[in-house]
Order: structure tokens, then C-alpha cells, then sequence
């Protein structure tokens, strides 16, 4: 009993030590593993096989990795650097978030395959050319508010990529345009304002769209910034959780990682039943 009640206080000091280092370098390139905020309770299970206390998932929040991708390149890593997206650690010409490298590991599958995707939010039309380049048989389906985005990214007449109004504000006009295109999605990719009520917008209005397995990824999550909390995307999502498999967040950590002062390096992935 002496024994467990001691294994009990170290397992929490070293949650809190963790909780601290995390704390006083959140806004740096340092990460110390786990990742547990200040905010995080205790879920602690004693094993009577090994004696020692591990740390549970809080329930009430969706699950979180982490992924140090510093030491992979990938193609789409090459690929977005080439079209100068923020999406590769790579990119040399303005912001990097590191996902290439993960939506490499997870997307590979469907390089080869006739998949159909989405993109919601185009900017220069930079990921777009990315897309194309990578899944080269797939039919891109863009999704964009500024017409003059829209016109711009026609002039680079990429093959098999149609581009449609859509505003994110609204959920009745995201489910209106996904319904004029009339199809299933194998992957749909917000990149559009970043904003949280717009992220819930389009996880509502989307993922009837998506096919049996098919991926919703919301990009640019804030990591620390108020009202962007996981909790409040769990509060907001989980009356339709049961219509998805898998649903978490992952970081993207990569020392060439560049987000000014947003720390915006973070997304949340929804796999389709």
C-alpha cells in the first residue's frame, strides 16, 4: 500500500513537471514529451501487473498526437516547397506548418487511385497545384469566396480541378454547393479562414459528403490562442462523433516550422464510417 501511494505522488509530480516545461516553452520550437497543458486532469489506472499508474485520455476531449517530422522529406514535402505552400516544412518562401510529411504517411494510399477530393480556401492556388501534382489521377473540387481568387487560379488551367463559390460563414450555403456538385468525397481539406465557428460550419456541412473512409482534415487550428481550445471542438462535434471511426488532432512539430505568432501548426482529422 506504502508502495502505491508512493508510485501515486511520483506519477503526479511528473505529470506537473511535464505540465510546467510544457508551459514556460509553449511558445517555442521546444517540446517536451508528453504534451499536457496546465488545464489537463488527472485520469490515472493503477496496473496490478506492473504496480504503476498510467495516464488515460480525458474522455471529454478527442485524442491529440504529435509528430516530429524534422527528419523526413517526403515527395508532397518537395512538391510543396515547389509550389510554395505553407502545408511543407520546406517551403522557403513564407510560412511552414510541416503537414506534408504526415498527410504523406496517411494519403499515400490514394496517389493511384480515381479518388475524388476537396479543398475549401485557395489563396494563390499554390496546395491546389500540389494536389494536382501528387494524386494525379484524382478530380479536385475547389471551393473559394474571393472571385478574384477563383479567376486567378483559372489561369493556370490545371487539368481535372474545377473551382465553385462557396461561403464558410454559412453553413446552409456549404451544404447547398457540395449538393450542386453531387458527389462523395475520399478526402476534403478545409484551408479557408481558420476561424473556429467557420471550422464547426464546415465539419457540419461537409461530412455527408464524405465516402465510407473518407478523411476530413481542418487545418491551422490555434494551439493556444483562446476560444480555440479542444474541449470547446469537442463540446461543438461530439452530437455527430458517431458518424466517424477516428477523430483526433495532430501536430505537426518540425524544427523548420514557421507560423509568425499564430502557433496555428495544428489540425484535426475525422475519418468517415
Amino acid at each position: 500500500m506504502i508502495k502505491k501511494k508512493t508510485r501515486f505522488v511520483l506519477k503526479v509530480l511528473y505529470i506537473m513537471v511535464i505540465k510546467f516545461l510544457n508551459y514556460i516553452t509553449r511558445y517555442t520550437n521546444l517540446r517536451f514529451l508528453p504534451s499536457l497543458s496546465i488545464r489537463e486532469k488527472y485520469n490515472l489506472e493503477f496496473s496490478q501487473k506492473t504496480r504503476r499508474y498510467i495516464l488515460r485520455k480525458n474522455s471529454k476531449k478527442f485524442g491529440k498526437i504529435i509528430i516530429d517530422s524534422t527528419s523526413e522529406e517526403t515527395q508532397l514535402c518537395r512538391l510543396g516547397a515547389q509550389y510554395k505552400t505553407n502545408k511543407s516544412s520546406l517551403n522557403l518562401d513564407g510560412h511552414r506548418s510541416g503537414y506534408t510529411a504526415f498527410y504523406n504517411l496517411i494519403l499515400n494510399p490514394l496517389i493511384n487511385k480515381n479518388c475524388q477530393i476537396a479543398e475549401i480556401g485557395i489563396e494563390k492556388n499554390a496546395s491546389t497545384k500540389m494536389w494536382r501534382k501528387y494524386f494525379s489521377k484524382a478530380k479536385i473540387d475547389c471551393f473559394e469566396i474571393d472571385k478574384k481568387k477563383i479567376n486567378f487560379a483559372l489561369e493556370d488551367k490545371l487539368k481535372k480541378v474545377k473551382y465553385h463559390y462557396i461561403d464558410v460563414e454559412k453553413k446552409e450555403i456549404i451544404i447547398k454547393q457540395f449538393q450542386k456538385v453531387k458527389k462523395k468525397y475520399d478526402l476534403i481539406i478545409d484551408d479557408s479562414t481558420h476561424l473556429f465557428d467557420h471550422q464547426i460550419n464546415i465539419i457540419f456541412g461537409v461530412y455527408k459528403f464524405l465516402r465510407s473512409g473518407g478523411i476530413l482534415i481542418v487545418e491551422d487550428i490555434y494551439k493556444f490562442k483562446k476560444g480555440y481550445e479542444e474541449e470547446k471542438y469537442y463540446e461543438k462535434i461530439k452530437k455527430i462523433k458517431k458518424y466517424f471511426s477516428y477523430i483526433a488532432f495532430v501536430e505537426t512539430s518540425n524544427v523548420n516550422n514557421f507560423t509568425a505568432g499564430w502557433k496555428n501548426e495544428k489540425i484535426l482529422v475525422l475519418i468517415k464510417k
